[in-house]
């Protein structure tokens, strides 16, 4: 197998973390010796062995194989002993590794493992490698959460109906894709206007997470319209009730969180976009019209009078799901 094939399963091994690792990254190690792999290993939550460690447990004699790992190995002493000396002992061979790891803390794995005359090959898959592990990396290197805008709209970009029927705009499996969403970040955020009308749990109900952070609902409540008996006020749950007007990006690096899925309504979705306080935005999108030029839209900020001043995006991914189109897109 080659460092490419070898990588992508590595990648593959490090996804299984998706839902358990945070506010580690997720990491994939493969062993190798001569193309034929000897032992793999995925980080499956944080204060548990990183994977490396748990490829070599596997491994009976790593003397002079190939440890390939989608993440550069880190040197700190944390929850758990520092990768790169596991490496080092066990006389690996060679390293190939996707991309860096910008951690204060946990960089230098790979200077570490050249000084003790172990060979590093960088780059391997790196764009697919830091795609895995965006949310990760952008909360380290812009210290502030991985935003994420998520929207159910009709084809003309309707949020709701004249009547604010909005229940329920996309089909029953884009709800399920929708809720996946909410179980691989930290916190949702809606604003205060959503939980007065709609009085919804904001809850995780697929019970695939299994991270260290705890879940934690944030209401932007500016305008202290939500009633004292909210769900998300009453229920017990983890709510982080803000009714001061602070400008959303100081607010933002209050959350001390690493990704957040922000869910509406209109004018909060607006604010983030208007102030480029985004990283990821995920519309499904259901085969119908409802008209109307007043009703509420995807974006409901300032309009823009020429082409050149519009907020744009790249698409990255569209998919079927159900009867129902799911896009993927993020700041152009």
């Amino acid at each position: 197998m080659t460092d490419e094939s070898l990588m992508r399963r590595a990648l593959e091994l490090a996804e299984r973390g998706r839902y358990s690792v945070s506010p580690n990254p997720m990491v994939g190690c493969v062993l190798a010796r001569d193309g034929v792999v000897l032992a793999e290993g995925w980080h499956q939550r944080a204060g548990e062995p990183h994977a490396e460690i748990v490829a070599l447990q596997r491994c009976d004699d790593a003397r002079g194989a190939t440890a390939v790992v989608t993440l550069e190995p880190c040197v700190h002493q944390g929850r758990t002993p520092p990768c790169v000396d596991a490496l080092i002992r066990a006389g690996v061979g060679r390293v190939v590794v996707a991309t860096r790891d910008p951690h204060e803390v946990a960089k230098g794995g790979i200077e570490r493992l050249k000084d003790a005359g172990i060979e590093v090959t960088e780059g391997i898959l790196e764009d697919d490698a830091r795609r895995l592990n965006e949310k990760f990396l952008h909360a380290v290197t812009k210290k502030s959460p991985f935003v994420i805008l998520k929207a159910a709209i009709t084809l003309d970009g309707k949020l709701a109906t004249v009547d604010r029927d909005s229940q329920w705009i996309t089909s029953e499996a884009a709800r399920e894709r929708s809720l996946a969403l909410r179980e691989e970040v930290d916190a949702i955020l809606v604003g205060g206007g959503t939980v007065r009308d709609d009085d919804p749990r904001l809850t995780r109900r697929l019970g695939w997470n299994s991270s260290i952070v705890p879940w934690c609902r944030v209401v932007l409540d500016r305008d202290r319209v939500v009633p004292p008996a909210a769900r998300v006020l009453t229920d017990g749950g983890n709510t982080l009730h803000i009714k001061e007007d602070l400008p959303l990006d100081e607010m933002l690096k209050t959350l001390k969180v690493q990704s957040l899925l922000v869910e509406g309504g209109a004018l909060v979705l607006a604010d983030f976009i208007e102030k480029r306080l985004w990283q990821k935005m995920v519309l499904f999108v259901a085969p119908m019209l409802v008209g109307g030029g007043a009703i509420t839209s995807i974006f409901a900020g300032q309009p823009v009078r020429r082409l050149t001043e519009a907020h744009r995006l790249r698409f990255d991914r569209v998919e079927t799901v159900g009867p129902d189109l799911m896009i993927t897109a993020y700041p152009a």
